[in-house]
């Protein structure tokens, strides 16, 4: 599906802007801001940039989405929901936690508005083969700054890094390079590509 009407994807991309931010804040408050804080929630990190890609769309109003940026928000999004998803409520019948309304909106709602943006208002077909090795990269960065901030910054404890449920640094990039080409597969799938 691909809604062309601006005025309904600016509405909508306004009210993830409200949320996120409102994720974002309120995580930062309860948290407190800090090295730490930051580079130990890939979280914060995702829905920042989500922030300002879904405010360039709102601010340039392009002809239509650049399918490298696109992509990357997207899977980005989808793999927070996945990640906190399994971590809260993979859990038995009857023992769901109690989660604040930050981690709500930060960890759930917003990914899950960024995949509805991409399924309702994203023109498909746009990813190319290689997108997925671009939306790989924010991944490493964000592992490359926490070895650098546990190497040369004296803190009580280190950062954790970018590791799904204890695979490993590089399991990890796999995994999510995989996750970024399956999002390439249903992509063309739903652009009408039978390549």
């Amino acid at each position: 599906m691909y809604i062309r009407n601006t005025t309904i994807a600016v509405i909508f991309r306004v009210l993830f802007i409200i949320v996120c931010g409102a994720g974002l804040l309120l995580t930062l408050l309860e948290t407190g801001v800090s090295l730490n804080v930051i580079l130990g929630d890939f979280a914060l990190i995702v829905s920042v940039l989500a922030l300002i890609y879904f405010a360039y769309l709102i601010i340039a109003r392009p002809d239509y989405d650049r399918g490298a940026l696109r992509g990357a928000v997207t899977i980005y999004m989808l793999v927070v929901f996945a990640i906190y998803y399994f971590t809260y409520f993979d859990a038995p019948a009857g023992s769901l936690p109690q989660l604040s309304l930050a981690k709500y909106l930060l960890y759930f709602a917003a990914p899950l508005m960024a995949f509805a943006d991409y399924l309702l208002f994203c023109r498909k077909g746009d990813f190319t083969s290689h997108s997925p090795l671009f939306w790989v990269i924010i991944p490493i960065l964000f592992n490359l700054a926490v070895f650098l901030v546990n190497k040369f910054v004296a803190l009580p404890v280190g950062i954790v890094y970018f590791n799904l449920f204890g695979m490993g640094l590089v399991v990890t990039l796999l995994v999510f390079l995989g996750a970024s080409y399956l999002l390439f597969v249903v992509d063309n799938l739903l652009a009408g590509r039978r390549e």
